[in-house]
C-alpha cells in the first residue's frame, strides 16, 4: 500500500511539472503569436526586407535567442540578424567568520548579451536561397 501511495505521488508530481512547462508555452504562444517561426540569421536574407528597429539583450544562459523571436513579433518582423553577440560569465562569492569558523559560497553562471536587428521580409521561408545584393 506504501508503495501505491508513493508511486500515485511521484506520478501527481510529474504530471504537475509537465503542465507548468506546457503552460508556459501556452502564455507564449498567446502572447507572443507565431513567434517560434520568427528566424534568427547572421545576415539579412534579401534585399526586399523592410528593417523594422533594433533590440538589445543581456541574460543569463543564452535566453537571447527565445527573447528576440518572441519580440519580433510584436514589431512585425520575421527574421532576426544578430549584429553583435558576446558571452561570458558573471560570477560571485562571499565569505563570512563567525566565533573563528568560516565559510563561504561561490556562483557563476554563464551570461550573453546580443545585439540584434529586426526585419520584415515577404515571403521569406527558412532556408531559402539568398539573393546576392
Amino acid at each position: 500500500m506504501f508503495r501505491k501511495i508513493t508511486s500515485s505521488i511521484l506520478v501527481l508530481v510529474f504530471l504537475i511539472s509537465l503542465s507548468s512547462c506546457a503552460s508556459r508555452n501556452i502564455r507564449y504562444n498567446r502572447r507572443f503569436p507565431g513567434w517560434e517561426q520568427v528566424r534568427i540569421e547572421k545576415e539579412v536574407p534579401n534585399k526586399n526586407c523592410e528593417y523594422k528597429i533594433q533590440k538589445a539583450c543581456s541574460q543569463a544562459g543564452g535566453k537571447c535567442y527565445d527573447y528576440f523571436k518572441q519580440r519580433a513579433t510584436l514589431y512585425g518582423a520575421n527574421v532576426v540578424v544578430i549584429t553583435d553577440l558576446a558571452r561570458g560569465q558573471r560570477s560571485s562569492g562571499s565569505a563570512s567568520v563567525y566565533n573563528g569558523v568560516g565559510g563561504g559560497g561561490f556562483s557563476s553562471v554563464d551570461s550573453m548579451t546580443a545585439l540584434a536587428d529586426y526585419y520584415y521580409c515577404p515571403g521569406y521561408k527558412f532556408g531559402e536561397q539568398k539573393s546576392k545584393p
